[in-house]
This record gives structure tokens, sequence and C-alpha cells, in this order.
């Protein structure tokens, strides 16, 4: 039986493409196989395997290469048509044996048969089979045909990430499941979707395994997808109700038909892959099902097992009679809750099921079940969830209610909203509880961020830090370090804010990630302080823990807000492709309910990646991400809404799209006129740097004054590298403005050290060629060559394709600067070469001394020599001598 299902298909002829693979994927082995088809034609006969696990493709494989080899005239016939006669004399042939490993003695033998007429016949015999379920006897056959040279072998491996993407056809969450399936394209198609033809075709595959199966077998598979993990033969005998003896010997055939295999901790057993366990678990009559659920229940409560093993089938037989299901649930919530919180959730669900409304245990399993809703990024559910438990609930817990209530705004983007509720917090918080008040000041410390008031921020991240010390919250401690440290920087405290700073990423370095995951907005928080003090290795290394903790422990709540601080840092840093590859993360997870500010930042940041990548055609234009982020700014005043129309004037200006001064309008309409009113110090320079150059360009030396003057301002508030880079740079062109070359030289030079010192390659780059461009405009060009190397490097690094070209046309500037003048007289009709012969010889020189000159042979400058007089009209050197004197006497 042909177990592998089609993931890819034939061309519309109906015949597999000698150019193209078939398939998504397998170009290497269909290659192979074609070239086996091609030999068959010249009347060479040969074996192939295809080999691999099960639902890799191996019939898929062989199917599509049968087909082609019968649009070309080839027959092919099953094994059983071979005898022992060569089916075809003299005529090309095509033999299929696939599911060796399956076939019975006879079957064997036919196999046998077919290989050696393969090897003195003009066959193809083309075999597949799974390696774990061959039986000894196909083994011994196909070992002494590839001892023999008769049998070529092609494995099959997983397909590639990229490969996987395709046959999953944009799904949002295809790096998920590819890790999931291994790369398997039987396992991509049933865990890829819920329904459809590829789900069902998959499905059907699975459940093809299972026929034939004897009922002790089967209900021994049964067993084992009810207990999903990892097994011992005693705890399914138990779970099956099943004696050991009938229990072993079920389990001898699932082994041998590689339905369940070894797990690594011996003696367990476990199913196969995760989407059997899955297939077969969904088909478990319900009667039998809950029967199991209760037996496995009872069996792991005998053997004290974790209550998180024992959770899974207590929520499928939980009874409000028994008390003791209700608080295995919670328990185990309480211990999935940061590692696995849609498992939480689901264990909640089921504990609130059987708890009665207002008694013991309700409400820690309504504020747990709301918390957890909100990690696995069921907002709407956790919003409404905490909204009404307000209303019922007092003191701890509903101060505990109100923290997840900011914590759950916050990331939504409503700061006002949230900063109401923490402040409520800590009004209900009427008894000591360090961990809730610590947790209310973080959230008082971001939303006095927002609001500019960076004193209070600084005062509440100092008493959640002292509170979470008092706790021996490591990681607590040092996610309000870090909001200190922000703090303190915006505060013009350089020094505290980078000792903070310091602080929390020691603490964070040092916790496992066991300890972080119950607190990723910590390692959020870092990354965006390390960001904002331009450490930004330090904070691409945090954010991405970060990102990968939130992927395995499948936090959804802060995993967006971590991939757009990322993917901004890593876009600082010059990382373009790295910066495209997580805004796809991120617009893969942002699925319904995605907070405006989210989805307008990451649009932002793809078309300033987009935009220096240099990108063109197709979906993902700069022009159209940067279109999509201002449709959903339109309107807002908020900060985010602000730096998103900010970005796009910038972004116009440096493409072109709009003249200076229209690029100028748009900056001062998003910014708050001319003092920038609506814009955050620690942004100003930035966008005067931009105004200075709009300026520049409409050459305007009052506003390339005021812009330089301003960007200088905010930078001395504000003291570090990058801020003074783009006051440096503003400068620049202030001076450029008015003549003065060797001014704005230095403060290129000042600005492009402070831009290499933050690691900000873009901004680096393109100061040199802005530098550049000033030299060459005034007719310097000492350093420019070398300023014009170190960008080309730096281009190259980030994979700007538009810095790059920038690049190129400056060198072009700086040629055409240098280019000696065009020569005069006679010269002017002679070559390079020509022209240093002619002016050596009219110094005096023979023709061995010139040649022993330019290391040229002497029969080589007789030649040229000739062609000099010729080109003169001169028929001697004293004759060339004279005229080079008298006609225009200028050196070469």
């Amino acid at each position: 039986m042909a177990d592998d299902p089609q993931y890819g298909g034939l061309s519309a002829s109906g015949r597999a493409d000698e150019e193209t693979s078939a398939f998504v994927g397998r170009t290497a082995e269909t290659g192979e196989l074609l070239k086996a088809v091609g030999e068959l034609r010249a009347g060479l006969g040969r074996a192939v395997a295809v080999t691999g696990e099960p639902g890799i493709g191996k019939s898929t494989l062989l199917a599509a290469v049968a087909a082609r080899a019968r649009a070309d005239g080839i027959p092919v016939v099953p094994v059983e048509a071979v005898t022992d006669a060569t089916p075809r004399p003299g005529a090309p042939v095509v033999v299929v044996v696939d599911d060796l490993h399956a076939l019975h003695e006879e079957g064997t033998v036919l196999a046998e048969r077919a290989l050696r007429s393969a090897a003195g016949t003009p066959s193809l015999c083309l075999l597949g089979y799974r390696p774990r379920q061959l039986p000894p006897g196909s083994a011994e056959l196909l070992a002494r045909a590839a001892a023999a040279g008769l049998l070529t072998t092609v494995p099959l491996g997983p397909l590639s990430r990229e490969e996987a993407a395709e046959l999953l056809g944009g799904h949002l969450h295809a790096d998920t499941v590819y890790d999931d399936a291994l790369g398997n394209p039987l396992y991509l198609k049933a865990l890829g979707a819920q329904s459809g033809p590829a789900h069902d075709q998959a499905v059907t595959a699975i459940l093809g395994e299972l026929a034939g199966l004897d009922e002790d077998a089967l209900t021994a598979v049964h067993a084992a997808a009810v207990l999903g993990e990892p097994f011992q033969p005693d705890v399914l005998a138990a779970v099956a109700d099943l004696g050991m003896p009938k229990a072993l010997a079920a389990l001898d055939v699932l082994t041998r038909l590689d339905i369940v295999r070894p797990a690594e901790r011996a003696p367990h057993l476990a199913v196969r892959h995760r989407a059997l366990n899955e297939v077969v678990y969904q088909r478990v009559p319900p009667s039998r099902r809950h029967a199991m659920h209760g037996r496995a229940e009872t069996e792991l409560a005998r053997r004290t097992a974790p209550v998180t093993l024992r959770a899974r089938h207590v929520a499928q037989v939980a009874d409000p009679s028994r008390p003791e299901h209700a608080t295995t649930l919670i328990s185990a919530a309480r211990s999935e809750l940061y590692d696995a919180p849609t498992a939480a959730v689901d264990h909640l669900e089921a504990a609130v099921a059987v708890l009665p409304d207002g008694g013991e245990h309700w409400y820690e399993a309504q504020v747990l079940l709301a918390r957890a809703r909100m990690l696995s990024g069921k907002a709407a559910d956790a919003r409404a969830l905490l909204d009404t438990l307000r209303s019922t609930i007092t003191g701890s817990n509903e101060a505990a209610a109100l923290a997840d209530s900011s914590r759950l705004e916050r990331h939504r983007g409503r700061h006002p909203e949230a900063g109401s509720m923490a402040r409520a917090g800590l009004a209900a918080l009427t008894e000591h509880n360090g961990a809730i008040a610590a947790a209310l000041h973080v959230e008082l410390a971001d939303h006095a961020y927002t609001v500019r008031d960076h004193e209070s921020s600084r005062h509440h991240a100092g008493t959640a830090a002292a509170l979470a010390r008092d706790h021996r919250d490591r990681v607590g401690e040092s996610h309000a370090l870090a909001q200190a440290a922000l703090a303190s920087l915006f505060l013009g405290d350089q020094h505290e804010a980078r000792r903070q700073a310091t602080n929390a990423a020691d603490l964070v370095d040092a916790a496992g990630d066991s300890l972080l995951s119950t607190n990723l907005d910590a390692l959020l928080q870092l990354g965006m302080t390390e960001g904002m003090l331009e450490r930004l290795d330090d904070a691409e290394r945090h954010l991405k823990r970060a990102a990968a903790l939130c992927r395995r422990t499948g936090q959804v709540y802060v995993e967006p807000d971590v991939l757009t601080v990322l993917s901004n840092t890593q876009l600082r840093s010059g990382r373009l492709r790295a910066a495209l590859t997580t805004l796809d993360r991120a617009d893969a997870i942002l699925t319904g309910g995605r907070a405006p500010v989210t989805e307008a930042i990451i649009a932002m940041v793809r078309a300033e990646t987009l935009f220096w990548q240099g990108a063109t055609g197709g979906p993902h234009t700069w022009q159209a991400s940067a279109a999509r982020a201002l449709e959903i700014a339109d309107g807002s005043q908020a900060a985010w809404a602000v730096s998103v129309s900010c970005f796009h004037a910038e972004l116009a200006l440096h493409a072109g799209t709009s003249d200076p001064a229209h690029a100028r309008w748009l900056l001062l309409d998003a910014a708050g006129g001319e003092e920038l009113s609506r814009v955050a110090g620690w942004r100003k320079p930035r966008w005067c740097d931009a105004l200075a150059r709009a300026a520049a360009a409409a050459s305007d030396p009052s506003g390339t004054a005021h812009w330089a003057e301003l960007a200088e301002s905010c930078a001395g508030q504000l003291p570090s590298a990058g801020r003074r880079a783009f006051a440096h740079r503003a400068r620049m062109w202030d001076h450029a403005v008015r003549g003065d070359v060797d001014g704005a030289l230095r403060c290129a030079r000042e600005a492009v050290e402070g831009f290499a010192s933050g690691g900000e390659r873009i901004e680096l780059c393109r100061t040199l060629l802005d530098a550049a461009g000033v030299a060459l405009g005034a007719g310097r060009t000492q350093d420019v060559a070398d300023w014009l190397d170190r960008a080309g490097v730096l281009a190259d690094q980030c994979g700007s394709a538009r810095l790059a070209d920038t690049v190129a046309r400056r060198r072009r500037e700086l040629a055409d600067r240098t280019r000696p003048p065009a020569p005069q007289g006679p010269w002017a009709q002679l070559s390079g070469r020509e022209r240093e012969i002619a002016h050596l010889v009219s110094q005096g020189m023979t023709n061995h001394r010139v040649a022993e000159a330019l290391f040229l042979s002497v029969r080589t400058v007789e030649t040229h020599l000739r062609q000099i007089y010729r080109k003169l009209g001169v028929a001697n050197r004293a004759t060339l001598t004279h005229v080079l004197l008298t006609r225009g006497g200028d050196n070469p």
C-alpha cells in the first residue's frame, strides 16, 4: 500500500517536468530518478531505492517518475508482473516495488527477481521502503544488491523551512508547524489545518496504518493516544484495561509496525509522532476515551505522578463531587502558567466548571484563568473576565486582577487605561503583598514614562525594584531597574542610566529560562532600554532570547511587542535581512485584535527596512507599508502616531518623492511646529537633522541654523553619542549651505564617530556618503575615496542596494573630479602608451632604455615608435622631438 500522500502535483499535462521538480522541494532526488529513466531509454538498467520515514513522500516520488516513464512510452509494471523470464526482452521497462517493508515472503522473492533483472536487461527497478520496518529478509536482499553494485539508494529527508512554508501556503504559524512536524510533509498537512483536502488526505493516510490491527492492538494504540506522553508498558496495560501479557503482545505489534517507538527514557514508549497521536485520539470512541482518562487519572494518582501529568486526564473526567479534582487542576495550571499558558487555560476552564460560584478556590481559579488567557493571547476573553472579577472581588485578589488588567491594556497600547487600573490596584491593596505591589509600581512607572513624567517614572521604578529585591524576585528587580535606567536617561543622568541598565542585564543573564518565562516583560523592557542607550548588540541578544521564550512557551501576548522592538534594533544595526525576517514573524502572529500601535510601528519599520534594502515591486514595497502605517496613525496625536508620521516624512525626503519644502511641511505638521512640541526630546535631534537637510536643499541658511541649534540643545539635555551624532550632522548641513566646507566636514567626522560608537550602520553609511557629497560639491577630493570605500563595505554588510547605488554614484563623481585633462596638440593623436614612449624618446632616450623604463621589449617599443611616426607624419627621432616642442610641448 502506498502510504505517502502526494504533496505536490504533476504538470498540467499530467506528466512530471524534467527541468523542474514536480513537488515542493525534492529537486535533487527527482533529478536522480529521472536520470535513471534517461539511462533506461539508452538501454541501461539499474535499481534505485527511495527510503525515508512514513509520510516523507516516497510513494509520491515513485508515482511521479513512473508517470514520466509512461508518458515517454516506457511500460511500467508492478512487481507481480516480473517472472523468471525478462518481462519485455530487449525493450525498456520500469518495475515499481513500493512498500518493500510490507511485502510478504513471496513478494520479497519477486523483488529479488526484479533486482536481478535490472542488472542484465534494460529494466529500471524502483523500490520504496521504510528502513525501520524492513524485515530481515528484505534487509539482506538489499545489502547483497548494494554490495554487488546493483542498487543506488536515494534517501528522502525533511523539507526545508522554506519548502514547508510553500507547502503550507502562507500558513500564519508556518515556523511552529514546521518544528512540530519535523519537516515531514504528512505531518505538515495533518497539523497545518483542521480541515480541507490536504488535511483529510493526511488523516486518511495515517488511519490507513491502523487497518488490520487486532482488537488488543487497537485498544493499546487508543490507550497510548489517551496518555499522550511517553508511557511505561504497565501504565498502558492499566489504562487499556488489558493484562500485562496482552498489553505486551499488542505493543510488540505496534512497535513492529512503527506506530509506537521507544522513547528517550527507557523503558518508556510513545506514539511515533504527535500528528499520529492526535489523529488516533480524535477517533477514540467517546465512551472508551472517558473510561481510559478515568483509569489514567487513577493509575497516575496511585503512582503519585506530577500534577501536570495527571491534570490532562482529570480535566476530562472532572467531577464536582470530588474537590481534589479542582485543586489538582489549579495546581497544574500554576505549574504550567508561564511554560504552557494554553494548557493552563484548559486546566482552569475545567476547574471553574466544577467549582461552585464564590466557593473555595473559585476566585483564585478565575484570577489565574484571566492571567492564562492573557498570556496565551486571548486578550478579549481575559479583559472580559477581569472586568467581571473586579466587581466581585476585593483585597489582594482585586489588586492582582487590576495589575493584570493594567498590563493587558499596556500591551494593547491603551496607556491611560493602564495607568488608571494600576493606581486603583494600589488603592485596593489593603494588606502587604510585595509581589503585587511591585507589579503595580512597574505599571505606574511605564505609564509615567508614556506621559513624559520621567521623575515619577524613576520613583515608581525604584520602588518596584526595592520591593522585588525584598521579595527575592530577581527578574522583577531587573524589569524595574531597566525602567529606572530609561527614566534616568531622559532626566539627563546617563551615568546612572548605564549603571542601572548594566545591573538589570546582570540579573537577567544570571537567570534561567524557566525563571525569565514568569516575566518576559523584563526582557522586553531591558531590550528597549539598551536600544535607547545605544547598546544595540546587547539589546538584540536579550530581545532574541525573549522572542525564543515567547515561541517556546506560547506567551503570545508579549511576542508582538518583542518582535517590534527587535526588528527596529536590527534595522538600526543594519541587519536588514534579519529585520525583515523578524517583521514577517510579527505579522504572522498579529491576527485579530491587534493593537493599532503595534501594527502601525511594524508597518513603518518594514517601510524603512525595505527602503534601505532597495526592494522594488511586489506587494511589499516601502511605499505600501508606509501608507498602511499612516492609515492606522491618521487622526491620532499619540506619541507612536507622531513618530510614524515623522518617519514617513523623512523617508519621503530621502526618496525624493516630495520636494524639500513639502517634506519639511510634512515633518512640521506631524511634530508640532517649529519647536517640535509633539516629539519627545530623545527623538528631536533626528528630526532636526532631517529638517536641516531639507533646508540645505532649499538653500535656506536661516533654516539650517535653527534646526542645528535645536538639535544641539536637545542633544545636550540628553547626552548620548547617537543623539549628538544627529546634531553634528544637522550642523554639517548648516556649514555646507554657508560654504564653510571645512566646518561641514569637521562636523561630519564627529557624526561618523558618534554613529560608529553606537553601532548604527545605516546612519554611519549615510553620513559618510553625505560628507563625500559635500566635499565633491565643493571640488574637494581629499579623503573622499577612503570614505566611499568604508561606505561601500557598510552597504554590503547591511545588504542595502540603495546605499550601494549611492556609493557607486559618488565614485563616478569622484572619478570625474580626478580625471586628468585631455591631452592637447600632437599628444591628442596618440594612445596613452604611445604618449609615454614619445615623451621618453623626445628626451633623448634610446629604444633599449625606453624598454627598460616601461618594462617592455625593445621590439614592442620599435612597433609603437613606427605608429607614432605614422600618426604625426615624421620620419625620425629628431623630427619627432621638433614637432613635440613646437606644436604642443606639454608633457603627456
